[in-house]
């Protein structure tokens, strides 16, 4: 079943092109994924206060066709897809008059908040109900071309301002603390992004992004303090 919400821009949604950014276009999605849960099934509180459980980002393809303005109002979709195995598939859509401007297709993980325990599609059941998924293409591990030469650009420590309830960086901070590490984002907007996150970033950790760039597409992957690897991301960015 999807759920369809209209929104209004908010002008501090965009950034210095005058566009909204690719971080709030994940906000937009999952705000609508939220209200989904609590309109046709448990709400995400409920199931992280209740049952100790919480919905964990693994993968997520984005695609945005065009630019959004602020104070435009749009109508954005969000809906579970057939899962199976340990993986929970949503996808998410952003129209403005009628024309998709925005498509995703996300991979979840469901996670005991206390003990990490991976939890199984079949023991969560049906919750929300399903619709087919978009056909967007999401290859099921996101590799980084061994001939593009990664270059530490960077480090980052995780704050106040970057964490969520589970004490680790919101998946949704990921694309605009990324695209800091461009070269420059002046008069240009992302058009295509994929994350594939591999472990978290907790409070207080320093993570070093690295960066290299290949026909056009660029490739990140950032580094926790033990060396395992954070987030891998492929972004494509055009002229505005």
């Amino acid at each position: 079943m999807k759920w369809s919400g209209e929104y209004t821009v908010n002008a501090n949604d965009i950034d210095v092109n005058r566009v909204v950014t690719a971080s709030q276009i994940l906000r937009y999605m999952q705000d609508a994924a939220n209200w989904q849960m609590e309109t046709d099934g448990l709400s995400y509180d409920e199931l992280f206060v209740n049952r100790g459980l919480a919905f964990v980002l693994s993968k997520i393809r984005v695609s945005m066709y065009a630019p959004i303005y602020s104070h435009q109002k749009i109508t954005v979709e969000s809906w579970a897809c057939p899962s199976k195995g340990m993986t929970f598939q949503r996808c998410y859509r952003i129209l403005r008059d009628g024309m998709i401007v925005a498509e995703a297709i996300s991979a979840w993980a469901l996670v005991g908040v206390k003990d990490k325990k991976l939890h199984r599609v079949s023991e969560f059941g049906d919750q929300y109900g399903t619709d087919e998924p978009l056909e967007l293409d999401m290859p099921a591990r996101m590799k980084i071309p061994e001939e593009v030469n990664l270059a530490l650009v960077g480090e980052r420590t995780v704050e106040y301002a970057d964490i969520d309830m589970n004490g680790h960086m919101n998946n949704t901070r990921y694309p605009d603390m990324l695209c800091s590490y461009l070269d420059s984002m002046l008069g240009k907007r992302v058009i295509s992004m994929t994350l594939h996150f591999q472990s978290e970033a907790p409070l207080g950790e320093t993570i070093r992004v690295y960066h290299g760039e290949t026909d056009g597409i660029h490739y990140l992957r950032t580094a926790r303090e033990n060396g395992n690897t954070n987030v891998e991301a492929e972004i494509i960015v055009e002229e505005i």
